[in-house]
């Protein structure tokens, strides 16, 4: 039993839509470009860098087929995932690795406004279902967010300031080094913002009250070389974060929201011949507590241990054994419910023959509260070699998976349901990649997700339409949703790089995705001036949605709208001083992101950072 190093991914390279020769894809091993059998997506600390001001959420929104939704709305916004129609429950976050959820939360998520962009070393997504490598809660897709770590062996110090609209600011300050076989970061920072209303008057002659937020971050990590075999690290964080609120959908209303959190990990590994032996542990505890007419407090205790066995046979076999560990517990009134899972599982990569490679996994979910449960994956590829440096890949993947319901779900004194059943999900795509050399790389694929026993909020309203309340239920039947994505990176010079993508899906119920757009495109260019000044426009567009409302006529459409920005870096120094700003929704484009709330108009961002 082992834990791995689970890193989700990755093409290297330093742009949006990472592209490189080597990835650590969904078999946790350094892999080929050309045999992974999944498309993944980075963003590296250079390029959150080169965009002043902006957030996780907005970062993640500049990718092919991803929408995070609340993320044009004043800092501090609830935010939800969706990846390929999933929610926030289907799109697991990774931490350095490891999920670090959060029970007090509606999904058990982690809440990606606790995380300062300045503090990341990248940012991998992997799309479509992973729960036989990462566990519940992996059905739609994996964010995985590497934090920074030691890298220097003299001591080196980096300073960013960045300030902007909304009397926004954000400083960040680290120092990392190496002090024999010890090797050292410490970080803080902190964000503040006046923001813009919550809520949308739907009178432009109605003025309501800013709703800002602030947020304190501090954290450390420390790792110790043994000997070349064997070293040992360990981490510690805090994060406060504060934001106003408003009272609903055009209802202005002076109400704040808090939370705290506290993580400490541990990360001892061995290496030997042939293998590595690794254990990952993290234990973090959250504070959430909402002051307003309807005030309320609640805790959650997260544990997670990974211990995994990493083991190469010959050239061409490559597999992962361990065993995960994850216990939950969520604190509210006086109640304090808890569930563990204890998963073994395995994972085999093997190059059979020529081009082919065979991906697989198997998991046992063992559940305190559902028993067990197996979910499996299979995920083949084959790579042809069409001369002139030209290759072509075909890809395709069965997964299943187990998402289990969360103790607010279950437990919530307002809205819990215990007699919730696991929702589980089915889901098969195929596709192709086209690589001409290093200047064209060109990625379809088709995907069809279902899942069974879907859980949703279920509103319930008197005889007069009143809403009175409401809980989480089962669906009956199966949600269903399949799509198309289409995306390339085209590399004509050194100098410019361009990319594009396409999504379309077509929902089994719309009824069922609500909010999520029918459609996204986009495109970015980006030229690099021979002085060391890069410049880059993003463009995105989200289709069309529909939004459930509590009044007549209680179904909404929301248009599509797009979103023009424009980013400019300059660097001095070799890069040890970078000048960036960044002009956001260019065109002030007056959109709906949610229905009711209010949308940013243009803005802006400058900042400067400097390392010594």
């Amino acid at each position: 039993m082992l834990l791995i190093s689970t890193i989700v991914i990755a093409q290297e390279e330093e742009q949006k839509q990472d592209l490189g020769q080597v990835v650590v894809t969904g078999n946790r091993f350094e892999t080929p470009i050309e045999k992974s059998g999944k498309v993944i997506y980075k963003l590296t600390a250079a390029d959150i860098e080169k965009t002043a001001g902006r957030t996780v959420a907005d970062l993640l929104n500049t990718l092919p087929g991803i929408n995070i939704d609340g993320a044009f709305g004043t800092p501090g916004t609830n935010l939800s995932y969706n990846i390929r129609g999933g929610r926030n429950r289907h799109t697991l976050i990774l931490i350095d690795g490891l999920p670090i959820n959060d029970p007090s939360s509606i999904s058990n998520d982690y809440d990606l406004r606790l995380i300062n962009a300045k503090e990341i070393e990248y940012i991998e997504v992997l799309k479509g279902g992973a729960s036989t490598m990462y566990g519940t809660n992996a059905a739609a897709g994996v964010i995985n967010i590497k934090l920074k770590e030691s890298r220097s062996e003299t001591p080196e110090v980096t300073l960013s300031q960045e300030i902007g609209s909304f009397k926004s600011m954000n400083t960040n300050a680290d120092v990392q080094g190496r002090v024999g076989s010890l090797g050292y970061l410490v970080g803080a920072s902190v964000s503040l913002s006046e923001g813009i209303s919550a809520a949308d008057s739907g009178d432009p002659n109605i003025e309501f009250e800013n709703d800002g937020f602030s947020r304190y971050t501090a954290r450390t990590r420390l790792t110790y070389d043994f000997s070349d075999a064997f070293s040992l690290s360990g981490n510690l964080s805090y994060e406060d974060f504060n934001s106003d609120y408003d009272g609903g959908a055009f209802f202005d209303q002076d109400n704040q929201f808090e939370i705290t959190q506290t993580s400490f990990g541990l990360n001892p590994k061995f290496n030997y011949d042939g293998g590595t032996l690794q254990l990952k542990f993290n234990y973090n505890r959250i504070r959430r507590e909402f002051i307003s007419a309807f005030p309320s407090v609640s805790k959650g205790e997260n544990l997670q241990a990974d211990l995994s066995n990493s083991y190469v046979f010959g050239d061409n076999i490559k597999t992962i054994i361990g065993v995960q560990v994850q216990d939950f517990s969520f604190t509210q009134d006086d109640g304090e419910p808890s569930q563990s899972n204890v998963d073994p599982y395995v994972h085999v990569s093997w190059d059979v023959v020529g081009g082919l490679t065979l991906n697989g996994g198997l998991r046992l979910n063992n559940n305190s509260e559902y028993g067990s449960n197996f979910v499996y994956s299979i995920n083949p590829s084959y790579l042809f070699d069409l001369g002139n440096d030209t290759r072509l890949k075909v890809f395709g993947s069965y997964s299943t998976a187990f998402v289990t319901p969360s103790l607010f779900q279950l437990f919530s004194s307002l809205y819990g349901n215990a007699a919730l059943e696991p929702e589980e999900t089915e889901s098969i795509e195929g596709g192709i990649s086209l690589y001409l050399s290093d200047k064209l790389t060109v990625n379809a694929e088709y995907f069809d997700r279902q899942e069974t026993n879907a859980i949703d909020f279920v509103s319930i309203f008197d005889d007069g339409g009143n809403f009175i309340g409401g809980e989480y239920r089962n669906v009956e039947g199966t949600r269903e949703i399949n799509g198309i994505e289409l995306d390339l990176t085209y590399t004509p010079s050194e100098n410019l790089r361009l990319t594009a993508n396409y999504a379309d899906y077509t929902f089994g119920d719309p009824s069922q995705f609500y909010r999520i757009p029918s459609q996204k495109f986009g495109a970015t260019a980006q030229y690099t001036l021979k002085t060391g000044t890069n410049l880059g426009l993003i463009y995105n567009h989200f289709g069309e949605r529909q939004a459930a409302i509590f009044s007549d006529p209680f179904l909404v459409t929301l248009e599509s709208y797009g979103v023009l920005d424009f980013t400019v870096s300059h660097e001095l120094f070799d890069g040890n001083l970078i000048f960036n700003g960044a002009v956001y929704n260019v065109l002030d484009e007056d959109f709906v992101g949610v229905y009711g709330f209010s949308t940013r108009p243009v803005n802006f961002m400058v900042g400067l950072t400097a390392k010594f």
